[in-house]
């Protein structure tokens, strides 16, 4: 089904297939334009043999000497070449075959008609008939060279026209094959820059200097510029998160300082703590900036390795769900049956993706909710899901809370920062997972499938 699909979008199958049509039919309008002509030109050439002979016939004057010479030219002529077929208004009929149907004008006549008995007689026949003498003559030609030149213009057509077709076509599925298998190269390269992997490059030959070549280096200018691009704004915002995280943690010991060795009323201690809880959160956000450009900019890959998800799922409920239960959550975590969760990645990474995610729940659900943890296999992926029944969130923020500082509650009077889901995000773009957002019903449902790996 795939392989018909695809020769039906080829375009280079199809104008193959368009140019090879338009061949065909030239081709064989050609061969019929000949045929007709000559076999035109050839039937004329007998209407004038039979008029001729016709004519011989109707100047004998005698009815005797008529009846006598057509019974002579009967017996010596071969009904497969000529048929001679003479009723006389009175007497026996004098023919070489033994029956003829009637003929009014110039006729063509099938062998199928003609009653010849054991004597041989050709497919096809011109013929004629007048009245000569006291009787009524019809004399019929062979037309069976023009029998032989169709059988030939079509033996013609197949030895000459079908290699042709057939080395057509395959030069059309080969050219088709070719350009499927470059533009293939395009699209994934176009899919990998799409899921961040910013080097993916088209391979051009050097001497390649068709459309496609333009294309692929046209989408290789375009992937450089766009990797010089963020590669800019990343390390613009790296840059920004360290030059100003030190001094802000300056300034939190700096208050500390002030709270530990000053004599404080009670509104200023108040305030001073404000402002210690506010440089922490400052801190924070600058660490997951930080974070956030060194996942995106692939270091981490470095540290890949075949990790159990079911270790990890379990080692972070087993973790926050204390914390969970004193705040008046319920936390479940559910395994389904077979052998270990492999992926290949980053433990420390995965923990954050699942603290992130649960952590999210606890913040986004009314209190009593209850957060489920589910690790099963789909299809040869694994397949990570997180769950609440809280408020969920409406479909038409859910492609926007994976940008970096975006927060479904405006006011931002609420905790955190809006990096969680970016880093998660960042995360499983990183390990190749497949990361979606769905109702719950109530709630929301995150979804994250994770490429097999075959490998303990």
């Amino acid at each position: 089904m795939k392989r018909r699909a695809w020769a039906i979008r080829s375009t280079p199958l199809r104008l193959t297939a368009i140019f090879l049509g338009i061949f065909i039919l030239s081709s064989a309008a050609s061969f019929v334009t000949a045929y007709l002509v000559i076999r035109a030109n050839f039937d004329s050439t007998l209407e004038d043999e039979i008029e001729q002979t016709i004519e011989a016939y109707d100047a004998i004057d005698d009815q005797t000497a008529l009846i006598n010479r057509l019974k002579q030219d009967v017996e010596v002529t071969d009904a497969e070449l000529t048929i001679l077929h003479y009723v006389p208004d009175v007497g026996p009929v004098i023919t070489n075959v033994d029956g003829f149907p009637p003929v009014s004008d110039f006729s063509i006549i099938s062998e199928k008609v003609i009653y010849a008995g054991d004597e041989d007689i050709s497919e096809s026949y011109l013929a004629n008939s007048e009245r000569v003498g006291r009787g009524q003559l019809i004399v019929a030609r062979t037309r069976s060279q023009v029998v032989e030149m169709g059988e030939i213009i079509l033996s013609v057509v197949l030895i000459g026209l079908l290699p042709a077709i057939m080395l057509t076509s395959a030069a059309g599925v080969f050219a088709a094959r070719n350009a499927r298998r470059r533009i293939g190269t395009i699209q994934k390269t176009l899919g990998d820059l799409t899921e961040g992997q910013l080097a993916a490059r088209v391979p051009v030959a050097a001497n390649d200097r068709d459309d496609l070549t333009a294309i692929s280096a046209a989408v290789n200018t375009m992937a450089t510029s766009q990797e010089a691009l963020i590669e800019s704004m990343r390390q613009v915002s790296a840059d920004i998160a360290h030059d100003l995280k030190t001094p802000i943690q300056r300034v939190a010991v700096i208050l500390e300082e002030v709270t530990r060795k000053t004599a404080l009323s009670e509104g200023q201690g108040e305030l001073l703590g404000q402002a210690l809880a506010e440089t922490d959160r400052i801190v924070k956000t600058f660490q997951a900036l930080l974070q956030l450009a060194q996942i995106e900019g692939g270091a981490a890959r470095d540290r890949f390795v075949p990790t159990d998800l079911q270790e990890v799922a379990a080692d972070v409920v087993d973790f926050l769900e204390a914390d969970a239960d004193e705040k008046g959550y319920h936390l479940e975590l559910t395994i389904a049956d077979g052998a270990r969760f492999l992926v290949n990645g980053d433990r420390h990474l995965l923990t954050q993706v699942l603290a992130n995610l649960i952590e999210n729940g606890l913040r986004h659900t009314p209190v009593g909710s209850t957060i489920r943890v589910e690790l099963s296999r789909n299809d040869g992926q694994i397949v990570l899901c997180v769950s609440d029944n809280g408020p969920g969130i409406p479909p038409e923020q859910r492609d926007k809370v994976w940008r970096r500082l975006y927060r479904l509650e405006q006011s931002r009077t609420t905790e955190g920062n809006g990096l969680g889901l970016s880093l998660v995000a960042a995360i499983c773009t990183l390990h190749g997972a497949q990361l979606s957002l769905d109702d719950n019903n109530p709630g929301l449902l995150v979804r994250v499938a994770f490429p097999k790996v075959d490998k303990a």
